[in-house]
């Protein structure tokens, strides 16, 4: 018993301090009610997750013809756009849990668009576009089962790959005081999640090291799981009990904002992802919850944002809530008819808006 209680208490203690840190506040809409008019808006969104998860599939470095697939669809929609596209590529370590990936190139896409203050700080907008790879359980993180089938990854996440692209196109023309960095990353899944070859930890680096210093990127949206929004059935949720503690409710009728804070740290992810709540909640029907978390452990960081959280940049992770809302996360069965298309498109049309008012 005395054994059982010490190997227990660690993971006690963890979710003790994870409730009293975390930090949920509601937005309600406070605009003029309007129904927007989504139509073009899902024909893009779905032929973008159709042609990652559906014609695609599969897309990581143990998928690698697929993964390049993925990487030329992004980067030819980019350029179809007018953007001049940047590929930041960089070498997997030939080391034991990569397995088959060790020794492959993996690329970053990345383009930008200027603002119209030269010193004013850039805004990173960012999605990854690699799937979850076979392992024995959907909530591991290792190790590989090289010639299991992983997902087809259309919420997780041809979803946020999808909204980059759409908001890419969407702010291509439009006059903003900030300058906006939009980027594909490679491998944000496991065995890659919060290890140095994770792509928006490189980018994250980089961006720091060319701009100077961290300041000058007022903060980060990671664009993760964006497409489930209507009732189903919800295993998966059993394991993410706490969620409903801190706010996060399995109810489909809200978009999230969560962030994460380095504990006894003076890094204003909270302020950056509440401003943004604020203006969101004042452009879109959506409601929105922001969800801060203290980083304690390895488990609390959402996605790419805790890439950029490590350098002192404001982020936060904008999500349906993915395994909290839907059994599909990281399975076999996340297709892309599994989305809701309509209010995936109310979503990116909020952010739109949202951004066109934070970087002016």
């Amino acid at each position: 018993m005395k054994d059982t209680m010490r190997r227990l208490l660690p993971i006690l203690l963890a979710a003790v301090l994870t409730l009293s840190t975390a930090c949920t506040k509601l937005y309600q809409p406070t605009g003029d009610g309007t129904i927007p008019v989504t139509a073009t808006t899902e024909q893009e969104l779905r032929r973008h997750v159709t042609a990652l998860a559906g014609v695609i599939g599969e897309r990581n470095h143990y998928q690698q013809i697929a993964y390049d697939k993925a990487a030329d669809y992004i980067a030819k929609e980019f350029a179809g756009m007018g953007y001049k596209v940047n590929r930041q590529t960089y070498t997997i370590p030939a080391e034991e849990e990569y397995k088959g990936a060790a020794g492959k190139t993996a690329v970053n896409i990345e383009v930008r668009k200027p603002g119209t203050d030269p010193n004013a700080p850039w805004v990173v907008l960012g999605a990854h576009y690699d799937t979850r790879v076979g392992m024995e359980k959907w909530n591991v993180h290792g190790p590989v089962i090289e010639g299991k089938t992983g997902t087809p990854g259309a919420n997780d996440n041809a979803s946020g790959v999808a909204a980059l692209l759409s908001l890419a196109k969407r702010l291509k023309n439009v006059p903003t005081k900030n300058g906006i960095i939009f980027v594909a990353y490679a491998n944000e899944e496991a065995p890659f999640f919060q290890t140095d070859q994770m792509g928006s930890r490189v980018h994250a680096r980089s961006l720091v090291k060319e701009l100077g210093s961290a300041d000058k990127v007022a903060g980060m949206m990671s664009l993760e799981t964006l497409g489930v929004y209507s009732p189903r059935v919800n295993k998966k949720r059993r394991s993410a009990v706490a969620g409903a503690l801190v706010g996060l409710h399995d109810r489909c009728d809200y978009v999230a904002f969560m962030s994460t804070n380095r504990f006894m740290r003076n890094n204003d992810g909270r302020d950056y992802s509440r401003r943004c709540a604020e203006l969101f909640a004042s452009v879109s029907r959506f409601p929105v919850r922001s969800l801060v978390f203290s980083y304690l452990t390895r488990g609390i960081a959402w996605s790419d944002d805790w890439s950029y959280m490590k350098e002192g940049i404001p982020s936060f992770a904008i999500t349906d809530t993915a395994y909290m809302r839907c059994d599909d996360y990281h399975e076999t069965s996340d297709t892309p008819d599994k989305l809701d298309y309509r209010e995936f498109a109310e979503v990116v049309m909020g952010i739109d808006a949202m951004l066109r008012k934070l970087c002016n």
